[in-house]
């Protein structure tokens, strides 16, 4: 299944569906509370159902310079109600950032295409999610396979304008005079909290990042990301906005209020572009941008098991 190592329109319902903390909050009561938050999305995912006699299958897709390995709590939380999962590494990622470098966006949907037309051959219905740069690549998948029958974007990227963002980005449109140059030349390297507040986890980044050579991939993917690599994804969101519109299926969006890289206006932009009227919107709070993977992943994986269970069952 892991083909890598890790690394407002009047239709739309919004959810608040974590509790905020107060902000007296310390780091024991952060670790209670998402240790109870676990606990209670694992029992709710247990008592899960697909619809008898289908053979369900979803396709997760990781983010920019991401890896694999990012999704596997969705993914196991999936397969643990019989969903068939796949998980594919995209073009360009899981090795030096020169390989990323020489891919473009189209290249990252081919890899995407092709995984779910392998999975489509043995599974009569399929859900497509991703995150960050792989809920927009899922929105282009959906656009054009009629078998996609619900898709799941977890912080969605249209624009980098939280906290974190590099104000640099106004000018990626000067790569398109020098690709091979410019876009190689540039890159922003990202820096604690990586999209996460899992403070275990950012220990560990930290660490590999001590390991890591000239930019090169780290078990958790790629901290260096380069303008052309940039510039790619902005080529890549044109085609999807104008696909957007033939989406008719189902369609969950998560959004962290708290998401550090981007902001919740990204959520609420992907949802005005879409065609279909079925759309909700879920925002949370008590984790940042790499939702799969920080303290509200085992909430996040009920909400997307619980999507597939119903997008499946009245799917066609």
């Amino acid at each position: 299944m892991f083909q890598g190592l890790r690394n407002f329109d009047r239709a739309i319902s919004i959810y608040i569906v974590s509790i905020a903390m107060p902000e007296t909050t310390t780091s024991n009561d952060v670790k209670k509370n998402a240790k109870s938050n676990k606990q209670e999305f694992v029992e709710r995912t247990k008592n899960l159902r697909l619809p008898e006699g289908v053979r369900v299958g979803v396709l997760l897709l990781h983010g920019l310079t991401g890896m694999p390995n990012e999704m596997r709590p969705v993914a196991q939380a999936l397969e643990s109600i019989g969903c068939t999962v796949e998980v594919p590494m995209l073009a360009g990622h899981g090795n030096s950032h020169q390989e990323m470098l020489d891919t473009k966006w189209t290249d990252w949907v081919a890899g995407a295409r092709a995984a779910l037309n392998k999975l489509c051959e043995t599974c009569d219905r399929v859900v497509v999610g991703g995150l960050s740069m792989g809920a927009i690549i899922s929105l282009i998948l959906a656009a054009e396979n009629q078998k996609v029958v619900g898709v799941v974007a977890m912080s969605t990227t249209i624009y980098y304008d939280g906290i974190h963002a590099n104000p640099w980005q106004r000018l990626l449109f000067l790569v398109d005079l020098a690709p091979k140059y410019i876009g190689s030349w540039f890159y922003w390297t990202e820096a604690p909290p990586f999209g996460l507040k899992d403070e275990r986890l950012q220990r560990i980044i930290l660490r590999q990042l001590e390991k890591a050579d000239k930019g090169d991939k780290t078990q958790f993917g790629q901290f260096r990301t380069y303008a052309g690599s940039l510039r790619q994804l902005q080529h890549m969101l044109k085609e999807a906005k104008k696909r957007a519109a033939k989406v008719t299926c189902p369609v969950l969006i998560m959004h962290s209020e708290e998401d550090t890289l981007t902001s919740v206006k990204n959520a609420e932009t992907l949802s005005s572009w879409l065609g279909t009227n079925d759309k909700q919107i879920i925002i949370m709070n008590g984790c940042d941008h790499v939702l799969t993977l920080d303290l509200k992943k085992e909430e996040v994986a009920y909400n997307f098991a619980n999507f597939t269970c119903r997008a499946t069952a009245t799917g066609t």
